[in-house]
């Protein structure tokens, strides 16, 4: 458009303003009525005779026009040539358009339509959005019918519609990339809306045109199949009765036309699709059956309307009796294929006929002639790993089967083929899908979803987030609340007060159960609050850590404290201990498969993507085992033994080693902090030979832990302390330990080799011993506490000080017979 004009006066604008006055409803009737009365009062004076009928037939004459001209061309008026808008503007908006309008006249004119209620519904973007990013300014006029123009001439179509002026006024508006990124939109995809609008109303409009699709001659010319229709179900004739609103997308057109070109030549009319689960084996089938059917389709003779039959190899499988019934019947349904010359037979999870086990028979003998004789028309589906599996135990069988591969779709087409999917679904579920739940349906199952491929598994994680709609609309977060609840993780950033608490004071709740240590805590809590904000590489795991220091410092501790204050409970700690890998073949063990073993570490991350991974003594791993280990540290990923790819990206992974202990202690005895020899005692681990270069590079932070001292374990006693009393607390009765007696049991049970661990074990000793015994001699009543006094704890310690005294001193013999 190379003047952006506007003739108020011309022939179309008339038309379009008389169209809006005479097609309102209460217009339409009074015209019928009026129509009607005149003419059948006119033929009721004509028969008695009555002159003055004529009359009144003649007056019913132009409401008939009338009506005639408003049902049609003024229905929708085609557009005119010339470069004018008036020549392109849809009718229903040029007829509301005053001479001088302004674009709140725009905004206001195609809201008024279903067309103009599009982008509002499935972007959220309502009148009040459109009200902030427009102004009267009668300069900025042109470009916007300009743009509208443009996305007119992109889309291909005649007339410039409400959503394309909504488009428009949004291009053309200033800074309006802020005010959509709080939508979780760009400027691409609202004009994406748009052409989606024009795709449903193009396809409703086909749906309702008859079609050419052989009507009953079709069939009767064609052999009679009883037990086809019995034990098979017909997907043309659902197609022809249903429709099927799909458009084509340029990857599957291209599987679409090579099908036809394989049973329309001679040779072997068979086709193997072959393809991940989700990938669309079954669409294509069905996009086959649509052209097959379709009467106005180029295709050759011998293909034109044959029709499709899908075979269910499970249910086939259950209703025969016994392997011979199955073979028996598999026959029949072949032979009634044949015999009607206008069968396709689907069988889709092929691989059931290929094969023995539970829910599947090895039918190779049945089907081995009917491949290699290659009259019939049949097609195979299954996944790549069966194929694979059936092509090297029977070599002759796949060689006269022609493979088609089949790709998961791209990003682009998955959207496509979703926004066509999204009619079928919100009819089932009478609720609507916004955009913007497309979006993260695609990039969420993409990430979390590994068992099915696209366009499957957004399709499924889209049906899992209607359960998620608020008030009938499933958003973005609809489809985040989905994959939350069916895989176990959290996605997106923290957008909850809670949450943010939580996150924001980290440390303070992990030091209520673990002491000191304060780099460490702080390295976890601010990689933790990396993640959540979404300020972190996706394609890692949320932090890799290497733990080094002496036993019983807090390394493990730490890890179940971070499992259980923000992954959600202790459980959610996937623990290895990798003194027992060992050996080169451990390899395996560490990617088993969960059916034949549910606690390999894939099996366990499989099940519980959102964990901590704890890697303990790693330095006792084998090399193959750390070997392994790189790629999950490095990008995020471990391939179990069937290859498939699981996902340690919402996991943080902490290995822990005692490497170095001894001199970690030398260190901090001879006064030096922990900062100052961070570097200096990374290099000796490395010079030592103790870890790799590679290995350690691969994690973000090494955290040195240091011994704890007697002020410090006293702080462990009081955690140990407060354990106990929430055990008792069912009973309720509580302890308390005076402070000399706590100091008591520090002293006996301090050892800088051995951490806070020794402490656990001698308050069992001189603590848990002594409530054990009151309790049971009756001392003890609900509601009392338990005073455990300096005195107490010397007797338990005396008693056992007493029997170290007296015990025999030198290396120990066995008893003489």
């Amino acid at each position: 458009m190379s003047q952006q004009t506007f003739d108020y006066a011309s022939l179309r604008a008339q038309k379009a303003r008389f169209a809006r006055l005479v097609a309102k409803p209460v217009m339409q009737f009074l015209v019928v009525v009026l129509g009607s009365a005149f003419l059948i009062g006119g033929v009721g004076l004509l028969v008695i005779h009555v002159v003055l009928g004529w009359i009144l037939i003649a007056l019913a004459a132009p409401c008939i026009m009338l009506a005639t001209w408003i049902s049609g061309e003024l229905k929708e008026i085609p557009a005119a040539s010339g470069a004018s808008i008036d020549a392109v503007l849809e009718s229903s908006m040029l007829g509301a358009l005053p001479r001088e309008h302004t674009q709140h006249d725009l905004v206001r004119i195609s809201w008024e339509g279903t067309g103009g209620k599009f982008l509002a519904m499935r972007y959220g973007l309502a009148p009040q959005f459109f009200d902030s990013i427009v102004s009267n300014d009668p300069v900025r006029l042109p470009t916007v019918w300009q743009e509208a123009d443009r996305i007119r001439q992109t889309l291909g179509l005649a007339t410039i519609s409400a959503p394309m002026v909504q488009a428009a006024l949004i291009q053309t508006a200033p800074n309006v990339d802020i005010l959509l990124a709080k939508f979780q939109l760009d400027v691409d995809d609202v004009v994406k809306g748009v052409a989606w609008y024009h795709h449903i109303d193009a396809l409703v409009t086909e749906h309702k045109q008859r079609k050419n699709d052989g009507g009953l001659g079709r069939d009767w010319s064609f052999g009679y199949t009883p037990k086809l229709s019995r034990f098979a179900v017909n997907i043309s004739e659902r197609i022809q009765y249903d429709g099927l609103l799909t458009r084509d997308i340029p990857a599957h057109q291209e599987i679409v036309e090579r099908l036809v070109s394989l049973f329309s030549q001679g040779g072997r009319q068979n086709a193997a699709l072959i393809g991940p689960l989700g990938s669309g084996k079954t669409t294509l089938v069905h996009g086959l059956a649509k052209r097959l059917i379709d009467g106005e389709a180029q295709l050759p003779k011998n293909v034109r309307f044959n029709q499709v039959f899908v075979m269910d190899p499970s249910s086939l499988i259950a209703q025969a009796h016994g392997r011979g019934e199955l073979e028996g019947l598999i026959q029949e349904l072949f032979y009634e294929a044949f015999a009607a010359k206008n069968v396709i037979l689907f069988l889709d999870d092929a691989h059931l006929f290929f094969e023995e086990g539970t829910g599947s028979v090895d039918l190779s003998n049945v089907l081995l002639p009917v491949l290699e004789g290659g009259a019939l028309k049949i097609i195979l589906a299954m996944d790549e790993q069966n194929w694979l599996r059936i092509s090297q135990r029977n070599a002759a069988l796949a060689q006269y089967i022609n493979r088609v591969p089949v790709a998961p779709t791209s990003e682009q087409d998955t959207m496509l083929i979703m926004e066509d999917q999204l009619i079928l679904m919100e009819h089932r579920q009478k609720i609507l899908y916004m955009y913007q739940a497309l979006g993260e349906a695609y990039r969420l199952s993409d990430r979390y979803m590994q068992d099915q491929a696209m366009p499957g598994k957004a399709l499924m994680l889209l049906e899992s987030a209607a359960g998620f709609a608020d008030g009938g609309l499933v958003t973005a977060a609809s489809v985040k609340q989905a994959i939350e609840k069916t895989v176990g993780v959290k996605v997106g950033t923290a957008d909850n007060q809670d949450e943010r608490e939580t996150l924001l004071n980290l440390e303070d709740l992990i030091h209520e159960r673990m002491i000191n240590q304060t780099h460490a805590v702080k390295v976890v809590s601010d990689a933790l609050r990396r993640a959540r904000a979404g300020v972190r590489n996706q394609e890692r795991p949320i932090g890799t850590f290497l733990f080094l220091g002496p036993t019983g410092v807090g390394k493990t501790e730490l890890s179940k404290a971070l499992a259980s204050v923000f992954f959600g409970g202790e459980d959610r700690l996937v623990r290895l201990d990798l003194n027992e890998y060992v050996q080169p073949n451990d390899v395996s063990r560490l990617i088993a498969d969960a059916a034949t073993d549910p606690h390999s570490l894939t099996a366990q991350i499989a099940r519980q993507p959102f964990s901590v991974v704890l890697l303990d003594e790693i330095e006792k791993a084998h090399p193959n085992v750390l070997n392994t280990l790189l790629q999950l540290l490095d990008e995020g990923i471990l391939r179990d033994i069937n290859n498939r790819q699981v996902s340690f990206r919402d996991a943080i992974i902490i290995a822990t080693s005692n490497a170095g202990a001894d001199r970690i202690r030398q260190y901090i005895e001879a006064g030096w902090q922990l900062g100052d020899f961070e570097q200096r005692f990374t290099d000796e681990l490395i010079n030592s030979n103790q870890f790799r270069p590679e290995f350690l590079n691969r994690f973000d932070e090494i955290v040195l832990f240091r011994p704890l001292n007697q002020d410090e374990l006293l702080q462990v006693i009081d955690l140990i302390l407060k354990g106990i009393n929430k055990t008792l607390a069912v009973q309720k009765v509580s302890i308390v330990v005076a402070d000399d007696a706590k100091r008591l049991l520090v002293e006996s049970g301090y050892d800088p080799r051995m951490g806070a661990r020794p402490m656990r074990r001698i308050v069992q000793r001189a603590v848990e011993n002594i409530v054990a015994k009151r309790m049971l001699g009756g001392q003890v009543m609900p509601g009392e506490q338990i005073h455990i006094t300096l005195q107490d704890v010397q007797g338990i310690l005396g008693q056992e000080a007493a029997g170290k005294e007296h015990a025999p001193v030198g290396p120990w013999q066995p008893p003489q017979a």
